[in-house]
């Protein structure tokens, strides 16, 4: 058996988090999410909506379908990767949506080439603008000023270059009226996800403080059920087999073997209180009051958690909370059978947890109840995974790239 290296759990902690949204707050990203296909819903119809204003200016009308067509690929795209379900959203995922983009809107741009009119009805700085806006709330504020700038140049560049269009101005004019939208809604949604960010950080802070005294109380239930267990099985068993000596007067061998036997399961309590860890505390806590009520045991509760290792102390306090709260929701569904649910922790080079439970419910439910809590989970730097099948429920999360650090 490989022991925890220290080293492992510092490099796990210490895994620098991007300052998005998305990192920071998964579970408020993920409920933002509907607002990237909308955006692309509109740019679209946008694009649409503008190219047949422009129908009398093509000279290429093939290729204004074409645009079209790239636009909508790069909106569905989009859509698709950033739907909680695939957190995260990456730095590629991000570059290539917005470069489809871009590349939909030269193709506008080169159907109209030497027939175009104005360039205030031209659909390319629209969409791309319409597309970026979200971008903040998944990728970092700079990277996105980064394909805000690039897109803005390229648009304005050809705008400038046009020299068809009814309004005569100095090229810079034109350069101007494509870039504008594209710079404004990237200032826009990046001032808003700076803000979101910082409340975020805040409100972590606030958090942290928060959990670190729950933790505490959480250690004291976790302690007050095991004082508790320990108290019913010497009720049950010590002081019946004491009183029993007492009335006899007299001790036989089967009272020698009974007597180990009592003694090796309170001693077996002792050690288990001892070795009590956040993952055990946890999942006793959520199961306690259902594992009474489905079959009151007047002996040790069973180890529902294996990890020797103790390879919870990898986890970070935003990772614990999502934990916490995935092994909460679990627990709380009407179809579970809590005998059935167990948590093992394996491979301490990179530590992979994996939560198992039977749960009689439609699979369709449980992904929409689960999901989010997995997705969360991938986007504070694990991988993380959930499968149904049968009734069976298998969750898996943990770090993946070598060495123990994502």
């Amino acid at each position: 058996m490989t022991a925890l290296s220290p080293r492992t759990i510092v490099g796990a902690r210490s895994v620098a988090v991007e300052r998005t949204p998305q990192r920071l707050d998964p579970l408020g990203a993920q409920s933002a999410w509907l607002l990237v296909p909308l955006l692309g819903a509109l740019a679209v119809a946008y694009a649409v909506f503008s190219t047949l204003v422009h129908r009398a200016q093509f000279h290429d009308v093939a290729l204004g379908v074409v645009a079209v067509v790239v636009l909508l690929i790069a909106v569905t795209v989009a859509a698709i990767r950033t739907h909680p379900g695939l957190a995260p959203f990456g730095r590629w995922s991000h570059f290539s949506v917005i470069g489809v983009t871009l590349v939909a809107g030269c193709l506008f741009d080169a159907s109209v080439w030497g027939r175009n009119d104005r360039i205030q009805d031209d659909w390319g700085q629209i969409a791309v603008a319409l597309l970026i806006v979200a971008m903040p709330l998944y990728r970092p504020i700079g990277e996105v000023a980064v394909s805000a700038v690039v897109s803005a140049v390229v648009l304005g560049w050809l705008a400038a270059a046009q020299h068809s269009l009814v309004i005569s101005n100095a090229p810079l004019v034109y350069a101007t009226v494509a870039a504008t939208p594209i710079l404004a809604l990237a200032a826009g949604g990046a001032g808003y996800a700076w803000t979101l960010t910082g409340e975020t950080l805040r409100w972590r802070e606030v958090a942290r403080e928060g959990q670190t005294r729950l933790e505490g109380e959480l250690r004291q239930a976790a302690q007050r059920m095991v004082a508790q267990e320990r108290m019913t099985a010497l009720n049950a068993e010590a002081v019946p087999f004491l009183t029993g000596l007492a009335d006899r007067g007299e001790i036989t061998e089967d009272d020698r073997d009974l007597a180990r036997a009592i003694a090796d399961r309170l001693r077996k309590m002792s050690v288990q209180s001892l070795g009590r860890t956040w993952l055990a505390d946890t999942l006793d806590l959520a199961l306690g009051q259902r594992l009474a009520l489905a079959a009151p045991s007047d002996g040790p509760r069973p180890d529902r958690v294996d990890d020797p290792d103790r390879l919870e102390r990898v986890l970070t306090a935003d990772q614990r909370a999502i934990v916490g709260a995935l092994i909460a929701t679990v627990a709380a569904r009407p179809g579970l059978d809590p005998s059935s649910v167990h948590l093992s922790a394996s491979d301490p080079d990179r530590p992979t947890f994996v939560l198992q439970a039977r749960i009689d419910e439609p699979r369709v439910e449980l992904r929409r109840e689960l999901l989010p809590f997995v997705s969360s989970l991938n986007a504070v730097a694990m991988r993380a995974t959930m499968a149904v099948r049968g009734g069976d429920l298998i969750v898996r999360f943990g770090y993946y790239r070598e060495g123990g650090v994502p």
